[in-house]
């Protein structure tokens, strides 16, 4: 009978440290769930930025080179035009990759693609 008294607080100190342990894995998870979260804004913030860099950089680079070539062969604003097109034009494609996430995701991916199709030893027929 003494024995039966030494489980019963055992059993209640393993569901007192079980419930502990599931209040734990909760908040853990929770916390998991917020980082994630803030993880993903960050993420989505940084490609907003780069996107409009991406954009300006594009446009101011596209204006400058055809100033410069107009001043260079003193013509008027035919390459200034010409290049701030080819600039805008530019700038959009580069919003449109980064949006649709087109960059780098492809291409590692395919880079281990052709990795493994090299190291592929040849069949033999």
């Amino acid at each position: 009978m003494s024995n039966d008294n030494h489980t019963e607080p055992d059993h209640e100190r393993l569901k007192a440290l079980s419930d502990t342990l599931a209040d734990m894995k909760a908040k853990e998870d929770a916390e998991s769930a917020r980082q994630a979260g803030i993880r993903k804004d960050a993420d989505n913030m940084s490609n907003g930025v780069r996107a409009g860099a991406e954009l300006v950089t594009c446009m101011a680079a596209g204006g400058l080179i055809g100033w410069g070539l107009d001043k260079w062969l003193e013509t008027q604003p035919i390459f200034l035009i010409i290049f701030l097109l080819a600039g805008i034009f530019t700038g959009f494609w580069e919003v449109y990759r980064i949006t649709q996430n087109a960059g780098s995701a492809v291409g590692f991916a395919r880079l281990h693609q052709d990795e493994k199709t090299v190291r592929k030893p040849a069949e033999k027929d």
